[in-house]
């Protein structure tokens, strides 16, 4: 018989290399490269507080915010939510360790925090300053609150506060981000699920608590309300250009192909393992019929959007989080976790390659690049030409170039409906003249409409090893016009 990997020493001392590889890695991108176009643009959030936006909750602004007053505005201010949320995420797998595997935590808290780490999918995302970082961690929270909860009622009838406190963490995660209110049905699925949680059903606590959750959505909820309801109609709407329920089959098949590759193909076994039996002991199998019950609720609900629309290979994040503190216990076979540990490192190396050493060929990625110098050409710029505000063609530029010049009045033109709308006045901004930087590949086209005469000032190139990677184009824009023409 297989002897599990848990109970031999070698794949631990691998893990724990593993893990510090890839810390070593998050620790030199978050470091040296440039702010993401939508990390720069939730930056932007923080710089102008609401009590919504357009794409998502407020949460995560507002502590962009505090960090800001805190370490002022700098690249590592950006991204230093992303390193507490991470310490939080590996502490409470360090808290199931303890209880999965008593007599010694640490043979499975590094194996988990190694494959943790070398999924793709939480690579990324636990370390760039989008909502996902923040989202992880409140869901795994919250998920181990209600564990506790179970636990203690199940013993005594009592730890009603336990239960406020899963509830208060479960408002935050749908505060941050829409998906969070997965985790929420999910939760519900494992009071039901869970046989001896059943009772609760009967109790005004559990209705308390869902209120709770309720409530925290408030700011939300208002933001809307006055807006028109702005934030449900662009992400069941405007997004997808009206045309949500169009049947594309083939979205389907990218979604279970895009989630393996992003998760590891190879947790696809232990996962499966988990799915099949339960583990035996109390503690780890309330957590898998938790993590199982979430797990299924996010999947079968991006499932089902994946019909219609194409979804991004973090949206179903919510499903496997739970799981990933449990997968190292399934890990029967050696040649898994070392064949996930290289994949993981094989990608995570590639990707800091690609960011920081190689960055052409990939717009998303070279568009990084240059904007300090940029923004260096726009304030000489502005102090000879007669303008009044400056502007860029896309979202994500206007707020990386805003966030070099250290300027959250830098707007974006551009027909896509984005947050820049709510804070531009188009009317009082009536014939003046901007500077406007754009690129060969979003074009002027959009916003030479909105002025009587667009003209080009000057080029920008980044150029590294030798090759350009990326050039902004300053342009002189005269008589803005809110309408086109």
């Amino acid at each position: 018989m297989t002897k599990p990997v848990l109970d031999t020493t070698l794949p631990i001392r691998i893990a724990q290399i593993a893990f510090a590889v890839l810390l070593a890695t998050k620790i030199y991108l978050a470091a040296t490269a440039p702010p993401v176009g939508d990390e720069a643009y939730y930056w932007m959030w923080g710089q102008k507080l609401g009590w919504s936006y357009l794409d998502h909750p407020p949460l995560h602004a507002w502590l962009l915010r505090l960090v800001s007053m805190v370490f002022g505005w700098n690249l590592f201010a950006l991204r230093a939510l992303t390193w507490v949320t991470l310490a939080g995420t590996l502490w409470i797998f360090w808290l199931w360790a303890k209880r999965l595997k008593p007599e010694n935590p640490g043979a499975w808290f590094w194996p988990s925090a190694a494959i943790y780490l070398a999924a793709p999918l939480f690579y990324i995302m636990s370390g760039i300053s989008f909502h996902d970082h923040l989202l992880i961690f409140l869901c795994i929270a919250c998920g181990h609150l209600f564990l506790v909860f179970a636990e203690k009622w199940e013993a005594s009838g009592k730890g009603f506060a336990w239960l406020y406190a899963a509830a208060a963490v479960l408002g935050l995660a749908a505060l941050t981000k829409y998906n969070g209110v997965l985790v929420g049905i999910g939760v519900a699925v494992f009071f039901v699920a869970h046989r001896p949680l059943r009772p609760l059903w009967r109790s005004p606590h559990l209705y308390l608590a869902a209120l709770l959750a309720v409530a925290i959505q408030t700011p939300v909820i208002y933001w809307n309300l006055t807006e028109g309801l702005a934030s449900y109609k662009f992400h069941l709407s405007e997004r997808w250009g009206g045309d949500l329920f169009r049947f594309h089959p083939i979205f389907f098949l990218e979604f279970i192909g895009g989630t393996l590759l992003v998760v590891g193909p190879l947790l696809l076994v232990p996962i499966v393992s988990i799915i099949r039996r339960p583990f035996g002991e109390a503690f780890a199998d309330r957590a898998r019929t938790l993590a199982l019950s979430v797990g299924a609720v996010s999947t079968l609900a991006m499932g089902f959007l994946s019909f219609f629309v194409p979804i991004f290979f973090y949206w179903n994040i919510t499903a496997v989080i739970l799981l990933m503190p449990l997968l190292a216990g399934r890990m029967r076979w050696r040649w898994v976790l070392y064949t996930h540990l290289v994949y993981g490192l094989v990608l995570a190396v590639t990707f800091a390659s690609h960011a920081t050493l190689l960055p052409a060929g990939d717009w998303t990625i070279a568009s990084t690049y240059g904007w300090p110098e940029t923004a260096a050409r726009v304030e000489a710029l502005g102090k000879i030409e007669p303008i009044r505000f400056i502007a860029t063609t896309r979202y994500t530029t206007a707020a990386q170039l805003g966030f070099a010049m250290h300027d959250p009045d830098v707007t974006a033109i551009a027909d896509r409906h984005d947050q820049y709308d709510y804070w531009f006045d188009p009317a009082a901004h009536e014939g003046q003249n901007a500077l406007v930087v754009s690129d060969s590949t979003l074009g002027v086209a959009e916003v030479a409409s909105h002025f009587d005469r667009l003209t080009e000032l000057e080029r920008v190139p980044y150029v590294l090893h030798g090759v350009t990677i990326y050039t902004p184009i300053i342009y002189l824009g005269e008589g803005y016009h809110a309408a086109a023409h």
